[in-house]
């Protein structure tokens, strides 16, 4: 990529620099500059991973982010530091989207088994193949921990002295087996 040009190339979203730089080429670098109070060329050089003269700080892409409303480079770091930034959901409030949830990681799952399986079939498994494979698992990961969040959302304190759950005695049972 040259030092005084921003242009597309089929980006690997995996380093926070080049997160910043398809980000800026998707929002629109003149438009960036402008919400940001910046000069075009001085944005332009910010987001050239290649460029030396100026450089991204981490308040131009917390900025960035939030302008744009796009986690690319939040996203790309967490994945260069060994992990997955997950968005946590809004505020969950019934079982169904519980349920919803776990269907999700079971698809996810099965998307990216049936990726390894692919992958396998030939009895190689190729560079580009492995890649396709750990962005199968990482969106798995990423699915597993919702999950988390949804599950968190539902928690609840019990205040001492109650007990929600419904006692039955035997007599109770038996009668109502009987029905």
């Amino acid at each position: 990529m040259s030092k005084l040009t921003l242009k597309r190339q089929s980006l690997s979203c995996t380093d926070p620099l080049y997160a910043a730089h398809a980000l800026g080429h998707d929002y629109g670098v003149d438009k960036l500059a402008k919400d940001l109070f910046q000069q075009p060329g001085v944005m332009y050089n910010k987001l050239n991973p290649d460029n030396d003269s100026n450089h991204l700080y981490l308040r131009d892409a917390i900025h960035l982010t939030e302008l744009a409303d796009d986690d690319r480079i939040v996203s790309a770091w967490c994945h260069s530091r060994g992990g997955v930034f997950v968005k946590l959901p809004a505020a969950v409030n019934c079982d169904e989207e519980l349920s919803d949830q776990l269907l999700m990681i079971s698809e996810q799952m099965g998307i990216a088994l049936a990726e390894i399986r692919d992958s396998r079939a030939d009895g190689v498994i190729t560079p580009d193949e492995f890649e396709r494979i750990g962005r199968e698992l990482t969106n798995t990961v990423r699915e597993v921990l919702s999950l988390k969040a949804v599950v968190s959302s539902q928690v609840r304190e019990l205040h001492s002295g109650t007990d929600s759950r419904v006692t039955l005695t035997n007599q109770e049972v038996k009668s109502a087996s009987n029905e």
